[in-house]
């Protein structure tokens, strides 16, 4: 062989060794998160947000005058099907998390941001409605209060997810159909479904916002939850 060759194929054994240019895939599954002894992490007890693998969620939880109630992103174990309502507002539809896993996390908040300690390709990640969601959509049955309506012919429930990088600048959005009663479909998410965020590109942050044909004015009627799992990233 002679020196030139040789010189060469080092060179590029080199270049393909570069750790610099080695892509790493990881798997967000939620399933480090310690919830307390209901099934849940919601922010109780001044906790203001949970890390699972490399990424960070925020949740606030506030009592006042006997009431109480979350925001931000939750992470729970709770899959109870059939109760309806308020109640069971951790509740995904399915029987367990992701491919049968123990824990998700549960968007509960209107553009409710996640944010990753570098900057990320997201794959994929999974989707589903809670529980409370679900009935709404399907019966119309939010546990008695009455303020949704059961969708109908040109309805839609959808969460639209935001990438933003490191500067803070948004990258693109993916609008996740969560029910979807237009151009003679009549769909609701019932299952854990895989969705595509490689559009978004390289991103630090995502955002979830929700949108709904059941509105009273600029208010949705629909409640604003989605499970996640299963986030899948390349770094």
């Amino acid at each position: 062989m002679s020196a030139a060759l040789l010189v060469a194929g080092l060179s590029f054994a080199f270049t393909a060794c570069n750790p610099e240019t080695e892509v790493t895939t990881g798997v967000i599954t939620f399933e480090d998160v310690v919830l307390d002894s209901s099934g849940v992490f919601n922010g109780k007890g001044s906790v203001f947000s949970f890390t699972s693998d490399i990424l960070t969620c925020p949740v606030a939880y506030m009592e006042q005058n006997g009431y109480s109630w979350w925001s931000g992103i939750a992470c729970s174990n709770q899959t109870n099907m059939l109760k309806t309502g308020l109640d069971n507002q951790y509740s995904v539809y399915a029987s367990s998390g992701a491919y049968g896993s123990e824990k998700f996390a549960l968007i509960g908040l209107d553009g409710a941001p996640c944010t990753f300690n570098q900057p990320v390709v997201v794959k994929s990640l999974m989707v589903n409605n809670s529980t409370y969601d679900y009935w709404a959509l399907k019966d119309g049955n939010d546990g008695g209060y009455g303020i949704v309506t059961k969708f109908k012919a040109g309805d839609f429930f959808n969460v639209t997810v935001t990438g933003f990088d490191s500067k803070n600048i948004q990258t693109g959005q993916v609008v996740v159909p969560l029910a979807e009663f237009r151009n003679n479909q009549s769909y609701i998410c019932s299952d854990w479904t895989k969705i595509s965020l490689e559009a978004l590109g390289k991103v630090t942050t995502l955002t979830f916002t929700f949108d709904s044909s059941d509105k009273s004015g600029e208010w949705l009627n629909t409640p604003t939850y989605v499970c996640i799992d299963n986030i899948v990233y390349e770094k």
